[in-house]
């Protein structure tokens, strides 16, 4: 799906606009370094994020070309994606490959839908990481938890697209919002009987980890904290991801 699903410039202050922009429209860094899907410091975090079914869920590749961006994909990993669908309205496609563990890598593209813009945010040539998005089975708890710790949250809001088979997927999203919070992930849980994407997609690639830095890393490493997910978290000039993946074709990075 899109970063709903969950819907980069040369200019490092643009890619940071962008990295907001896209994961707001396809609901998305302090630098992370990921070695498992997600890690908890104190029983009272580790707690909640079983409950609400906390992982990571997604990671958003942008590019302006879906069959340029799927040809890269499978030139550099040696798995070849498949094609997601439309996200109706958004004037976005994708294509994934699964990651395994309930995670999988969405490829994101323009679809040129009629009536929709042509979107600047995800129009890279190559490969570039623009968002990521953790899953919660209490989508609604995990809301309450972080406005109670003083955090913007949008609410609930509902997304669907039909894959090309004509199966359709259902999903809600929530995202943080606020001064360096711009490489927060949004939160995504799929609607029952839905699919999971990685349960449907290629195999063979999985996730090594994720770099993230963020100009000011307080506001993210207390979200994180608050949402269960430690990871280490470090200040940088502007917001910038990086993603590995271990594939047939050996570890890979984009960025």
């Amino acid at each position: 799906m899109s970063g709903q699903e969950l819907t980069r410039g040369a200019a490092l202050s643009l890619r940071a606009t962008r990295w907001r922009a896209v994961s707001r429209a396809t609901c998305h860094m302090a630098t992370i370094a990921v070695t498992t899907m997600f890690v908890v410091t104190t029983r009272m975090d580790a707690q909640t994020a079983r409950e609400t079914g906390i992982g990571i869920d997604h990671l958003i590749l942008g590019v302006n070309d879906l069959d340029r961006g799927m040809a890269e994909f499978a030139q550099r990993t040696g798995i070849t994606p498949v094609k997601g669908g439309v996200h109706p309205g958004r004037g976005t496609q994708n294509a994934l490959a699964s990651l395994g563990d309930g995670s999988y890598v969405e490829i994101l593209a323009p679809s040129h839908e009629g009536g929709t813009k042509p979107d600047a945010r995800i129009a890279f040539p190559t490969l570039t990481p623009v968002g990521w998005a953790l899953h919660s089975t209490d989508l609604a708890r995990v809301v309450t938890n972080l406005r109670s710790a003083g955090f913007s949250v949008s609410e609930i809001r509902p997304g669907a697209r039909a894959r090309p088979d004509g199966v359709q997927l259902r999903w809600q999203t929530a995202e943080v919002s606020g001064a360096g919070l711009d490489a927060a992930p949004f939160f995504i849980a799929w609607g029952a009987g839905t699919p999971h994407p990685s349960t449907q997609s290629p195999t063979g690639c999985s996730f090594r980890s994720a770099t993230l830095t963020e100009p000011d890393p307080a506001p993210l490493t207390k979200f994180l904290a608050t949402t269960g997910v430690n990871v280490s978290v470090a200040k940088g000039d502007t917001p910038h991801m990086t993603i590995v993946l271990g594939c047939p074709a050996g570890d890979v990075t984009f960025r």
